[in-house]
């Protein structure tokens, strides 16, 4: 069974915490923000009198209304958006966007779905499911649960945006705290099927310090994090960049952070499991790479495409629903493994950006990835897709049967263009395949070589 590592990371910056006996919160030398071990629950937000039975004929609190659920009463101006439909306003919001300092929540799951998960610019959106790096409660199921959050600008601010990546819809209020408690938006909740981000109107235009977001929590409600959007845009100094491989991989310290996350995901997945919650990260690789297949697949032959989003479905594409393995991943949260499953989310852009997977160091040897599917696809066309530096891929393997794994490519891949490449590999002839596995050559295109998605194109 897996032994139980002394390391954890910092929910909010992924810098190694020591564990201490008996300690179950951990507070981070470098962005002094706490993270939790374990389940926790807060019944109160800090400075507010308990919440007690309201006297015969006295009126409740706003907060202790919230706290008994939504009503179905609407107030505010709260519009849903999809990644697709956030991807045409100013998302990540570089220009104007203000992120959390500080967060504070009713309770939570700990670890890295701790409070401090909800500092600065969103981790896991637009990816959707029970994913650490997004704030969870403790309990899987709870009437009512809230997020507080703290904001450092004096700026005035047009609207808030609350990112829900599992459980999505389940936010139905939000409060402004800043100078009494005012209610910015209430609605009923819904369920929806993919992460979206919810809008709430800031009218007129005002300046924010702290917030309240209420949601119900019928299996683990999740927000990645709670946004401002400036009224106008910020002075270069207030703004805020998602952050990237490139911030850490060039010093120790980076190097040790991830390192850290590969220990504390085998960690928190042992924790996990002896509360009942299955865990939705993958977890780092019990073997090496095996051996190359002796089985070759001759004939099959790789080049690019300039395809648009939109074609994928056009093609029908079936995407990889589950990380079986990998040789490293940046961190845990952060360019990790499970960035590959489902269709790309960062492509058609480019750079070094967080949602496609990356190594744990750059041009190390041999980088390997093994995906699975949710069904088996008969097919003559398997799509991967780059989003920084391509070009590394060197092997292909059908590992769907592990008894009898094929090599259906290897070589070099064709000149990549300067952008975002969709690599198409064609068999001679239709094929079967439920499990696959990409080997990369990392040396061979210098940089941080990253994969959006893999995907099986279906045989008409």
């Amino acid at each position: 069974m897996p032994i139980e590592t002394t390391v954890t990371l910092c929910g909010n910056c992924g810098a190694a915490l020591e564990r201490r006996a008996a300690e179950v919160a951990l507070q981070c030398a470098y962005c002094r923000q706490t993270t939790y071990l374990a389940p926790t629950s807060t019944p109160e937000p800090p400075d507010e009198p308990e919440v007690v039975a309201p006297a015969a004929g006295s009126a409740l609190t706003l907060h202790q209304r919230l706290l008994r659920g939504p009503t179905g009463a609407a107030q505010g101006v709260g519009v849903r958006y999809s990644p697709s439909q956030m991807a045409t306003r100013d998302v990540p919001a570089v220009e104007r966007g203000l992120w959390p300092v500080g967060a504070h929540a009713s309770s939570t799951f700990g670890g890295s779905w701790s409070p401090s998960a909800l500092l600065g610019p969103a981790r896991v959106y637009p990816r959707c499911g029970d994913i650490g790096g997004a704030w969870a409660p403790a309990p899987r199921k709870s009437p009512v649960e809230w997020v507080e959050l703290e904001y450092a600008a004096e700026v005035p601010v047009a609207a808030v945006r609350v990112f829900e990546t599992n459980r999505p819809g389940s936010t139905f209020a939000v409060v402004d705290f800043t100078h009494g408690e005012q209610l910015l938006y209430e609605g009923p909740p819904r369920s929806d099927g993919a992460a979206q981000v919810l809008e709430v109107a800031v009218t007129p235009p005002r300046v924010v310090r702290r917030l309240r977001v209420y949601v119900v929590n019928p299996g683990w409600a999740e927000i990645d994090t709670v946004g401002l959007l400036a009224d106008a845009p910020l002075p270069e100094a207030l703004r805020t960049r998602p952050a990237s491989p490139s911030r850490g991989g060039g010093g120790g310290g980076g190097v040790s952070i991830a390192l850290g996350a590969a220990l504390i995901v085998i960690a928190f997945v042992v924790a996990v499991a002896t509360r009942g919650r299955a865990p939705a990260r993958v977890t780092a690789p019990a073997t090496p790479l095996r051996p190359r297949p002796t089985l070759l697949v001759a004939g099959a032959t790789v080049r690019h495409l300039d395809l648009p989003p939109e074609a994928f479905a056009v093609r029908g594409v079936a995407w990889a629903s589950e990380v079986a393995g990998f040789s490293s991943e940046f961190s845990a949260i952060t360019n990790a493994a499970a960035g590959v499953r489902g269709a790309p989310d960062v492509y058609p852009q480019y750079g070094d950006i967080d949602g496609a997977w990356a190594s744990l160091a750059t041009d190390a040897g041999e980088e390997w990835i093994e995906v699975r599917f949710e069904a088996p696809v008969t097919t003559t066309r398997v799509l991967w897709v780059e989003t920084f530096n391509p070009g590394a891929v060197s092997r292909v393997d059908d590992v769907s049967d592990p008894a009898a794994p094929a090599v259906l490519w290897e070589g070099a891949s064709p000149p990549q263009p300067a952008a975002s490449a969709v690599a198409e590999l064609t068999l001679p002839a239709p094929r079967t395949i439920r499990a696959l596995r990409l080997v990369l050559d990392s040396p061979r295109v210098p940089g941080w070589n990253e994969i959006d998605a893999i995907g099986l194109a279906r045989s008409p």
